[in-house]
């Protein structure tokens, strides 16, 4: 029976330089799918501003509320993955002082993403415990919480992706 499976640890698959390549592109992929989660969120929550009918409001919180809270659900095994697998294979591939210097930046990245999370949990709790009947300045309130939140995690986006993707980019190069 030479034909047996054989078992990888996680650690093998991580440091296994032909996966590095699939890692980067599912890092890519991810981004491009949360951005639009999050361009279409915003959207949802600027058109709040131009209601006339708060309890159609109402019902528009509640939805984006679902949406944000799936997001951050996403966005959380996200983050796992990229700390588990992703960097610590990236930070196998650096100089060590580069790669101290990018663990330090991500430290700061790691900031922006638990303000967004405090931001949310914010207009969570809002809609949570909003009282019938909602009026303009609540929903304009929701509104602003929500688009803060979004504007918070495309900033991290954007910086993570000017830290991390030359980096990758290279490193993909390179083995290829």
């Amino acid at each position: 029976m030479n034909d047996r499976l054989s078992i990888r640890t996680n650690r093998e698959y991580i440091m296994d330089p032909g996966n590095f390549p699939m890692l980067v592109e599912r890092l890519k992929e991810e981004h491009v799918q949360m951005r639009e989660q999050l361009s279409e969120i915003r959207v949802m929550a600027a058109s709040l501003y131009s209601l006339e009918d708060c309890s159609i409001g109402m019902c528009k919180l509640i939805e984006l509320q679902d949406l944000i809270l799936s997001l951050v659900e996403e966005l959380e095994q996200h983050s796992e993955w990229e700390e588990k697998e992703l960097f610590p294979l990236l930070q196998s591939y650096l100089h060590p002082t580069t790669a101290l210097s990018v663990s330090r930046s991500m430290t700061v990245l790691e900031q922006d993403h638990d303000l967004a999370k405090r931001v949310v949990q914010a207009f969570v709790d809002g809609v949570n415990a909003m009282k019938v009947p909602i009026d303009e300045e609540f929903l304009h309130l929701m509104a602003s919480e929500l688009m803060t939140a979004c504007l918070i995690l495309l900033k991290h986006f954007t910086l993570e992706e000017e830290l991390v993707y030359p980096l990758t980019d290279r490193i993909v190069e390179q083995l290829v």
